[in-house]
């Protein structure tokens, strides 16, 4: 249990040194630490908002799913699928963050925003699928749920973040990505935490079930919005 964390903090060290390789991409770049604020900024120009709603609700959405697949596969192995080995466990959810890293490597070439909508398309299924897989016990309901999962996160992810960036004035493009990167991690954190609230008022497959409605109309709206307020860069 102690090798993932080890394995973790190697790869952390080696993104820290490959952090220096990249090009700065600001026309004036501070040279002084004493210039340097450390205050957080975050905040979405108004003439952007209705084109930066899409690529938010995305964020929050395709989180959502990728937590709830994390936090969802395990129990559902062990609990529905007779499958207590922490390796298999570990497998599927490596296996979701494989497809998503491939995904993402070989649709480079698709377009930004098309990207974000295949993704929020590919959401609803993923869910349903996932959900289906715990409703019935099934293995290769749940491979699949992985599978559509991973290609539906590293879309909605990099188009959303893509859309994002080119609209965002220069001279507020740290603001504009923060905010995105907080819708990122209120995906991450408050549906699992309302579905664990929810799951000892009633039981867990009604909690998820409800998680699953619910993400699924707001990846809707966010699908909806994006079609109706393209982006303008």
């Amino acid at each position: 249990m102690r090798l993932p964390y080890v394995i973790y903090l190697l790869m952390l060290f080696g993104i820290g040194v490959a952090i220096f390789g990249p090009a700065e991409t600001v026309k004036s770049p501070m040279r002084r630490l004493a210039d340097l604020s450390l205050q957080p900024r975050f905040g979405v120009p108004q003439e952007i908002r209705l084109a930066f709603l899409s690529p938010a609700v995305t964020a929050f959405v395709t989180f959502a799913l990728i937590d709830f697949c994390a936090a969802l596969i395990p129990s559902l192995l062990n609990e529905s699928l007779q499958q207590r080995s922490p390796l298999v466990a570990g497998a599927v959810v490596f296996a979701l963050f494989v497809i998503a890293t491939a995904t993402a490597a070989v649709t480079s070439k698709l377009q930004s925003r098309s990207a974000m909508l295949s993704g929020l398309g590919l959401l609803p299924p993923s869910l349903m699928l996932l959900v289906a897989a715990q409703l019935w016990r099934s293995m290769p309901l749940l491979l699949l749920a992985t599978l559509l999962g991973g290609i539906s996160a590293a879309l909605g992810y990099r188009g959303g973040l893509e859309v994002v960036n080119p609209i965002a004035p220069s001279d507020k493009r740290s603001e504009v990505v923060s905010s995105y990167l907080i819708a990122v991690y209120l995906g991450n954190s408050l549906p699992i935490i309302g579905i664990r609230l929810l799951s000892d008022l009633v039981n867990s497959i009604a909690a998820h079930l409800v998680f699953a409605v619910i993400i699924g109309l707001l990846a809707a709206v966010a699908f909806v919005t994006g079609m109706k307020y393209p982006p303008q860069q």
